[in-house]
């Protein structure tokens, strides 16, 4: 579940410090900072995901090795799905526009694509970081 006692609401303070020195190095053309604070009110649990999204985030999950998130009830992975059509609506700009927006929230690391989606089913994006790994515990 999300805590709601990070300091910037639903997003990790990790997360938003990696949106604000992005910003400050980036380019001042740059549409993905236009679009980041209606990502923010998108982000999901990813225990909140339901049959294709959660198979989706668990396959991703085990390619990148982090079999420690897949059944962690204290650590949850922060996820997004992105339609095309809802970033082109907020940007006020087409699907080359919305790609670009959503590509350049990838480049500077906030965000790592899950799967690309189906018919039905929008893009799924993990937002980063990952929470950190937990050592081993002593036996």
């Amino acid at each position: 579940m999300l805590r709601t006692d990070e300091p910037f609401g639903l997003v990790r303070a990790s997360t938003e410090r990696i949106a604000m020195e992005a910003a400050m190095a980036g380019r001042k053309n740059a549409t993905w900072p236009q679009l980041w604070p209606e990502v923010v009110g998108k982000i999901k649990d990813g225990d909140s995901l339901r049959g294709t999204e959660t198979r989706w985030l668990h396959d991703y999950l085990v390619a990148k090795g982090r079999f420690d998130l897949i059944d962690d009830d204290e650590q949850t992975v922060q996820t997004v799905q992105l339609p095309r059509d809802w970033a082109a609506s907020v940007l006020a700009a087409g699907d080359r526009g919305a790609e670009r927006a959503i590509r350049g929230l990838q480049e500077v690391g906030l965000i790592e694509k899950v799967h690309d989606g189906i018919k039905g089913h929008a893009a799924l994006f993990a937002v980063m970081p990952l929470p950190p790994e937990r050592p081993d515990e002593p036996p």
